[in-house]
């Protein structure tokens, strides 16, 4: 009951701070410089929401179309992913990173997944972590609404409907949660990133001195492997791997 309480307590923030988003002088001002084709002033007023507690899919996808008008295609591919984060389920987000990594210099073909995988994470990304929370809550008054009928109710036949329905609406609240907590993760893991320097040279040790291996542009989207001083060790969508210096790239 009381993890059902606090649930309910964290979507009417969410709520409220979505509705003080919506209403704050200064979004509203970033979306005038934006219209007003101002890409520059937007970028920095959007930055300034994003820095501060308003952690909102609307703000990272319009400071995404912020850099992409200003030709900046990695930040804008960068603000993107992590508005998709936010909001998986949003095709707009989807489309424009379909679209600015065609942009990209660098084609490269990336490396199959486990079907399993990538259904599971298909699942996931159906809802974002507000409406996974909202369905949990939805089916555990379910449950509990169906508890209290089967204890009111004297025909064992309808007791016994009420509580296959309980069980069955508390199976899903168990997903729901499952499903919710894989997103939060997914929204605060830091082993994705995004190429940001023009060009990179990737070496084969943490090292100045290592081996130059392949050279690439900004714009790529790469997972972190591992990290040393400076460097960190990345691997690329065709399954390549290799060390750049650390300020080559920026974490989702």
């Amino acid at each position: 009951m009381l993890r059902l309480q606090r649930e309910i307590f964290l979507f009417f923030v969410f709520i409220s701070l979505s509705v003080s988003v919506l209403c704050n002088e200064t979004f509203q001002n970033a979306n005038d410089a934006y219209n007003q084709k101002n890409y520059a002033d937007a970028i920095v007023l959007y930055e300034e929401l994003a820095s501060q507690e308003y952690k909102e899919a609307i703000i990272f996808y319009n400071l995404g179309n912020a850099y992409f008008k200003n030709n900046q295609m990695a930040k804008a591919l960068l603000w993107y992913e992590r508005a998709l984060r936010l909001d998986p389920a949003n095709e707009d987000i989807k489309h424009n990173i379909a679209f600015v990594n065609q942009q990209t210099i660098d084609n490269m073909e990336t490396r199959p997944e486990p079907f399993i995988k990538v259904w599971f994470r298909a699942v996931r990304d159906l809802f974002s972590v507000k409406i996974w929370s909202i369905f949990s809550i939805v089916f555990a008054a379910i449950g509990c609404a169906c508890i209290a009928l089967m204890i009111v109710l004297s025909f064992p036949r309808w007791r016994m409907t009420f509580f296959l329905t309980a069980c069955i609406a508390f199976l899903f609240v168990i997903l729901c949660v499952v499903f919710a907590n894989l997103q939060k993760n997914n929204i605060i893991r830091e082993d994705e990133a995004i190429i940001m320097d023009k060009i990179v040279t990737v070496k084969s040790t943490p090292d100045v001195s290592g081996t130059n291996l392949f050279t690439v542009h900004e714009g790529i989207k790469v997972q972190i492997t591992d990290k040393a001083g400076n460097w960190i060790e990345i691997r690329f969508p065709d399954g390549n791997k290799g060390w750049v210096n650390k300020d080559a790239i920026e974490v989702i």
